[in-house]
């Protein structure tokens, strides 16, 4: 029997119709891709907001209509006057003739009014002269020439000058030139470029003990932030990572981002909680032994509302759950929420959760799949914090702590050898630290040059702990 040429006609054109509906379907789903692309900023994203076009609105807060500066109730804060043994010199200014009858006037003010004036002297620098001599036997007629005292600099800097030099490169973010014009221009100091570098190194390799020092601990600690950020090696890209405690934070410059430098900056053996972001260089650790940041998973439902189309529901589904969560975290932080009942209202926002993400995992936008899919491999990571005291459920305190290190980056635009990323991973461990525990870094460097010198054992970053933990690995 044979085929009527119209039924092949309408079946071709059928079949035609479906394959360009499917074409048709993927070219919606392939646009909703791009414009999703299009709307990635630094809200919805890890975006700098250096990167953000103009178009960009950001919320602002709503003006209360009080002026500006200290509001009633606020502390005020006043420059306290220097006590006696900090005053330099002390000019008694009496009055002569009395301001109203104009009569001579006797006497001493038993407590007068102090009015003091702070200025720079003129510096000199402390120079040391070591005068070697050389004497004869008189028996043998060799001659000797002395040798430096042991607690003596074989360089031409000593402890203090190094410090600070290396406290203008790391801390002030001052380039070699300008660290060279600053001591010629204050101190009347001439040091090369050469020898700025030199110093450098020498405060480096003194610091390298201390640092170990820390590192262990940060390895052996409960609770630790980590982050990591773009770095330049020799003009190849590298990273720069961090290790964040509430005592101690570490960095640690690698030419990779992988998994093997994670467990180079946190050891192998880490047993703590890590609290980091999304990032699979941390998918060495096992789910319970990690805390995923809830300030980056904000900005990826953030970025499923701004990408349109069938994430905007989900995504405002979730930046609700987002912020009950907020809400019940601040109250048991402030101690207004007692932890066990904290528990039992998280129930229902985890389950919320739960279901959303598997909702989005059959999502038909590719992005939206993809991101839920490896969200609910992670899922039992986002809520360490809910049962774990001293977790926090944000990485902003390691992203505070890398801070530092990105401006720095922005003006040296990296290091051009590995001595040179030695340096700053010492340095900022340092500087960074120290910062945490309220000691100065100028005096911390200038003990340890000291050490290194007279190879006494070098100050420790562990407040009490002093070698204990190097000498217990």
């Amino acid at each position: 029997m044979s085929v009527d040429p119209r039924d092949r006609r309408i079946a071709e054109l059928e079949a035609l119709v479906a394959s360009l509906t499917k074409q048709l379907a993927q070219a919606f789903a392939r646009i909703e891709e791009l414009e999703a692309q299009l709307n990635i900023n630094s809200t919805n994203s890890s975006k700098p907001p250096s990167s953000d076009p103009p178009s960009v609105m950001r919320l602002t807060k709503k003006s209360k209509g009080k002026k500006r500066g200290g509001q009633p109730g606020h502390q005020g804060h006043q420059r306290r006057l220097l006590p006696p043994d900090k005053v330099t010199r002390t000019i008694d200014v009496l009055p002569k003739t009395c301001a109203c009858c104009g009569e001579m006037l006797h006497g001493r003010d038993l407590e007068p009014y102090r009015h003091q004036v702070i200025d720079l002297p003129n510096i000199t620098p402390d120079v040391t002269e070591f005068r070697l001599h050389v004497l004869g036997c008189c028996h043998c007629g060799q001659t000797t020439r002395a040798t430096l005292p042991s607690d003596a600099p074989h360089g031409t800097f000593g402890a203090r000058l190094a410090a600070f030099v290396a406290i203008c490169t790391a801390k002030y973010h001052i380039s070699k030139r300008g660290v060279r014009e600053l001591l010629a221009d204050v101190f009347d100091i001439e040091m090369s470029l050469g020898s700025v570098s030199k110093v450098e190194q020498q405060v480096s390799s003194c610091l390298a003990v201390p640092v170990a020092e820390a590192r262990l601990y940060v390895q052996q600690s409960f609770a630790v932030n980590a982050d990591e950020t773009g770095w330049r090696e020799n003009k190849k890209k590298a990273w720069l990572w961090v290790a964040a405690t509430s005592l101690v934070t570490v960095f640690m410059v690698a030419t990779s981002r992988s998994a093997a430098s994670a467990k180079s900056l946190l050891g192998k053996l880490f047993k703590g909680v890590l609290v980091t972001d999304r990032c699979a260089s941390y998918s060495w650790l096992d789910v319970a032994h990690r805390q995923i940041c809830w300030a980056h998973l904000k900005r990826d439902f953030q970025s499923w509302v701004d990408g349109g189309g069938a994430g905007v529901k989900l995504g405002r589904a979730m930046l609700s759950e987002v912020r009950r969560l907020f809400r019940l975290w601040h109250r048991v932080r402030d101690g207004t929420l007692d932890r066990t009942l904290f528990e039992k209202k998280m129930r229902s926002v985890q389950l919320n959760v739960a279901t959303l993400l598997t909702e989005a995992s059959l999502c038909r936008m590719r992005r939206i799949r993809g991101m839920a899919k490896k969200m609910l491999e992670l899922e039992w990571a986002f809520w360490t914090f809910v049962y774990t005291p001293g977790v926090e459920p944000t990485n902003n305190f390691g992203e505070r702590q890398l801070r530092h290190a990105v401006l720095w980056r922005k003006g040296c635009f990296g290091t051009d050898s590995a001595a040179g990323s030695r340096f700053v991973e010492r340095t900022l461990t340092v500087i960074t630290t120290l910062r945490q525990q309220k000691r100065s870094a100028i005096e911390f460097i200038a003990d340890a040059y000291r050490a290194e010198m007279t190879g006494t054992p070098k100050p420790s970053l562990i407040v009490g702990q002093e070698h204990v933990i190097l000498q217990a690995a």
